[in-house]
């Protein structure tokens, strides 16, 4: 094997290990989420519908962002109950803040925690001050 071929091979190799790399850090899963893992945002609801995997999907007034509560039907939360409580009002989310390939600015949009005025909707975050929610 030819000088070469060892460089053309290091290098695919170095590229292949840090698109693993980038592949791990996008699809690894939420877990134990942590008051400092989360991004604050608020806004105006303005619908809210059912998502595929047991998922509850929420778009909020001028944000492209797309926020979900990941398996919220199985927290016992509906869509249409929380379209009646929700629906044109301001909100805040706790959204999972981790960059990755698709997330550049560091909001995945995924909710762990859900609230209205100073009321709980839903909550996933371990040493939180509010109680989580239990499925």
């Amino acid at each position: 094997m030819g000088k070469g071929t060892k460089i053309y091979l290091t290098v695919l190799f170095i590229l292949f290990l840090l698109f693993m790399a980038v592949v791990i850090q996008t699809f690894r899963p939420v877990r134990n989420v942590q008051p400092e893992d989360v991004l604050k945002i608020t806004g105006t609801v303005i619908d809210i519908n059912d998502a595929p995997g047991f998922d509850i999907s929420f778009t909020l007034k001028d944000d492209l962002h797309y926020y979900y509560i990941n398996r919220g039907l199985q927290y016992n939360l509906s869509a249409d109950s929380l379209r009646s409580d929700l629906l044109d009002k301001k909100v805040t989310l706790y959204v999972i803040k981790r960059w990755t390939i698709f997330t550049r600015d560091k909001n995945m949009g995924h909710i762990s925690k859900l609230m209205i005025d100073d009321r709980i909707i839903f909550n996933e975050i371990n040493n939180d001050i509010h109680e989580q929610t239990i499925k």
